[in-house]
């Protein structure tokens, strides 16, 4: 091989580590930059209509198929009957989420009128009674596309991380009022949210708009 042409090639791999080099520089400026700029987003928000936005899904807007998409996952939907002793007492069509991308649960209650529930608990499966005597029943696979056009009523996040009330303080400014007991709840009614934190079981974080629009 000539000179001149070892030259070349010498020359030429110079260009191309120098463009991977400055490439490479160029893609961690930009990963970095962007992930600060995500880190200051404000993704828990009310509007100037009265509608809670979380988790890029607007409360009382937004219906399930597109809480689906927004939230990368698919849901289990079932119909829940809760005792009347139960703080969540009556009929509730509630979407699970199992695991979104950082591995926390969502639960989404539908809004749903009497009639519509009615409908659907006469078409679903024989309830099945939990410990803690909630009923839960599978909604027949043909009103799925029907309940998919719901819209997102409450969103309540069990973070896969330990929450703290620093932590909670931190992320949402003082609770206007603390409640103490077996559970600790912080609430935070001109958010709409409402934070029960307990010893040895996971944070709940209940999002809902804090006035209806």
């Amino acid at each position: 091989m000539s000179q001149a042409k070892d030259k070349n090639i010498r020359y030429l791999g110079l260009k191309l580590f120098a463009a991977v080099v400055i490439g490479t520089g160029l893609v961690f400026v930009w990963s970095s930059t962007n992930h600060k700029n995500n880190a200051q987003v404000k993704d828990t928000w009310v509007d100037d209509a009265g509608y809670l936005h979380v988790l890029n899904i607007k409360l009382g807007k937004t219906t399930l198929r597109d809480a689906e998409i927004a939230l990368k996952s698919r849901s289990d939907i079932a119909m829940y009957v809760y005792p009347q002793e139960h703080v969540n007492a009556g009929m509730r069509l509630e979407a699970y989420f199992p695991s979104i991308a950082d591995h926390s649960k969502v639960i989404l209650e539908l809004k749903a009128d009497e009639l519509t529930l009615k409908q659907l608990q006469m078409r679903a499966t024989m309830p099945h009674i939990y410990p803690n005597t909630v009923a839960r029943m599978n909604l027949n696979p043909e009103d799925l596309p029907r309940v998919q056009l719901l819209t997102v009523e409450k969103l309540t996040l069990i973070p896969s991380i330990d929450i703290t009330p620093e932590l909670l303080e931190a992320r949402f400014g003082e609770p206007e009022n603390v409640i103490t007991g077996e559970e600790t709840v912080y609430y935070y009614p001109s958010l709409g949210l409402t934070a029960q934190l307990k010893k040895e079981d996971a944070a709940r974080l209940l999002f809902q708009n804090p006035k209806a629009p």
